[in-house]
């Protein structure tokens, strides 16, 4: 089954400039707005690619004066689920407002080659779009920019499953 990132036959609201995990809040540790604690990633549609711009925290540090490189993984892991799950939902034009969807993806691969290193004290800004789609799966390319550079990118294979059942916090 081939997918376009084309929207559907109504346009979800969320492509309208809010951010994804706005309009369906989740406790994830990576995207999820429900989670204090987590990195709290914006990702909204900016033409064909989902974007993240976010800001790193002297807390994230990994080397003196750069990012450390887990967090970066982390950024890029639920980034690319967010893109793999939103393009789903423009093809099928379901509107994340009305609710979850019938369907999740979960990481069945994260591949992250760094570029060079990324300064702690900088915004960083995630770029992804869905360049194949299967029935079960998707691969996302994923780009990560500091100062209008490329510093890593990625390929990540994302599973998709049936929703998962709310779970209590």
């Amino acid at each position: 089954m081939e997918i376009t990132t084309e929207p559907g036959p109504r346009m979800p609201r969320e492509s309208a400039g809010a951010a994804l995990q706005d309009v369906l809040r989740i406790h994830c540790y990576g995207c999820g707005a429900l989670n204090a604690h987590g990195l709290q990633i914006k990702s909204r549609w900016q033409g064909d690619d989902l974007v993240c711009r976010w800001r790193p925290q002297a807390f994230h540090i990994g080397h003196p004066g750069m990012v450390y490189g887990g967090t970066t993984a982390s950024l890029i892991d639920c980034h690319a689920i967010w893109t793999a799950l939103a393009t789903l939902c423009r093809h099928v034009a379901h509107d994340l407002a009305s609710g979850p969807p019938p369907f999740a993806f979960v990481t069945g691969r994260l591949s992250v080659s760094f570029l060079q290193p990324m300064g702690i004290d900088a915004e960083l800004e995630l770029r992804a779009r869905v360049i194949d789609q299967g029935e079960r799966k998707s691969i996302v390319a994923c780009q990560v920019f500091q100062h209008g550079v490329e510093c890593a990118n990625a390929e990540v294979v994302a599973v998709r499953i049936k929703a998962p059942a709310p779970q209590p916090v």
